[in-house]
């Protein structure tokens, strides 16, 4: 793993919850993060298709955030996701800087607008 994916849910975490559960949804996530709970769909150590790019998702984790185009993540998210990324930086060795990117710099897509992964990529950098 050298990478982790920053992406919004388009809804909830119930949202995300229904769409991984979905064998035919054709996608996958490891982490969804919202309305106060993480919740792992894969784990680490296995592929989730995520980011629209199969090399990509070989050695990247996706973490999901519930937000949409015209809804923020909520504070109590994005702490959660900086946690998450913390443990996950440490766990594999990654620096914050290089290793955090947005979703929209693999694919062309509005993913994942309105989540601010800077502002989570300088908060797990001050932690780890």
């Amino acid at each position: 793993m050298d990478r982790i994916v920053i992406h919004y849910i388009v809804g909830r975490l119930s949202a995300a919850d229904a769409t991984f559960r979905n064998p035919d949804s054709g996608v996958s996530a490891h982490y969804g993060i919202g309305e106060g709970r993480v919740h792992q769909y894969v784990s680490v150590f296995n592929t989730a298709w995520h980011a629209g790019d199969w090399g990509f998702n070989q050695r990247s984790i996706g973490i999901e955030h519930s937000a949409d185009q015209y809804r923020a993540p909520t504070r109590e998210t994005i702490m959660a996701s900086v946690d998450r990324c913390t443990i996950l930086c440490r766990q594999f060795g990654l620096d914050p800087m290089t290793a955090i990117v947005p979703h929209d710099s693999i694919r062309a897509t509005a993913c994942p607008g309105t989540v601010d992964w800077e502002d989570i990529r300088d908060r797990t950098a001050q932690q780890v």
